[in-house]
C-alpha cells in the first residue's frame, strides 16, 4: 500500500523531512504523483526508532572511543553505554542513537567483490567476519562522502531501493578497520532481520562486559 510522507513519518516516529531524506537517498521505495510523494509502506523499516538520533559527532564518539577528546565527552559516553547495558533492547536503542552517523545507500553491481580491495572501502555489517552471518553475494561497508562518486563509477554501482547487492554507509570520515563492535552492531540492526538483530545484541553485550 502507498502512503503519504506525513503518514510514513508517523509510522516511523520521525519527521516528514527525514522521510523525504530517506526518499532522496533511495532508502525507501517512493514515486511522485502530481508533485506529491507516495511511499511504499512495505519498504519502510519494520521498527520505529527508540529515541531521537544523536548528532553525527556524538554518534561517532559513542561507537568509536578514539574520537573522544575531552573529559565531558568521556562522561557522556559512559552514561550512554550504561544505559545501553541496562536496556532490554540495546540494539534498537543504539541504532536509534547513531542513525545520523552515515547515509545508508543500496546499490546493484554485476561484480561487487572488487570493492573489498578498494582502499576507499572499509568492510562492516555482513561483510565483517565478526558478524558470523553468511552474506551471500552482498558487500557492505563504509566510504567517505568525498569518495562516493569515484567509487560508484569505478565499480559501476546503480542505485537500488531494495534487493541490491551492495550497501554503502557514506560518512564524512572512514572508521578504523576493523570497525568498532558497536558500529558493526548498528549496521547489522539496519538489515532489520531476526538473525542480524540477535547478533547485534550479542555484540553489544560482548562490548559492554
Amino acid at each position: 500500500m502507498e502512503i503519504g510522507v506525513a503518514q510514513a513519518a508517523e509510522v516511523l516516529g520521525v519527521s516528514a523531512r527525514h522521510v523525504r531524506d530517506l526518499i532522496a537517498d533511495h532508502r525507501v521505495a517512493a514515486r511522485q504523483v502530481a508533485g506529491r510523494w507516495l511511499v511504499d509502506e512495505a519498504s519502510l523499516p519494520s521498527a520505529p526508532r527508540r529515541s531521537r538520533p544523536m548528532s553525527a559527532a556524538n554518534a561517532w564518539r559513542l561507537v568509536d572511543e578514539s574520537r573522544v577528546s575531552s573529559a565531558k565527552q568521556a562522561y557522556l559516553r559512559r552514561q550512554a553505554l550504561d544505559r545501553l547495558a541496562h536496556d532490554r533492547e540495546p540494539e534498537r536503542l543504539l541504532a536509534s542513537w547513531v542513525a545520523s552517523r552515515a547515509r545508508r545507500m543500496t546499490y546493484s553491481s554485476r561484480k561487487p567483490e572488487p570493492l573489498l580491495e578498494d582502499p576507499a572501502f572499509v568492510p562492516s555489517g555482513l561483510s565483517d567476519p565478526r558478524a558470523k552471518i553468511a552474506s551471500g553475494a552482498l558487500i557492505e561497508g563504509y566510504v567517505k562522502e568525498a569518495e562516493l562518486s569515484r567509487v560508484r563509477r569505478a565499480h559501476l554501482l546503480v542505485p537500488h531501493v531494495s534487493g541490491g547487492n551492495v550497501v554503502l554507509h557514506v560518512a564524512d570520515d572512514l572508521p578504523p578497520s576493523p570497525v568498532p563492535l558497536l558500529l558493526l552492531a548498528a549496521d547489522l540492526v539496519e538489515h532489520d532481520e531476526p538473525r542480524e538483530i540477535a547478533r547485534a545484541r550479542e555484540l553489544i553485550r560482548d562490548e559492554l562486559r
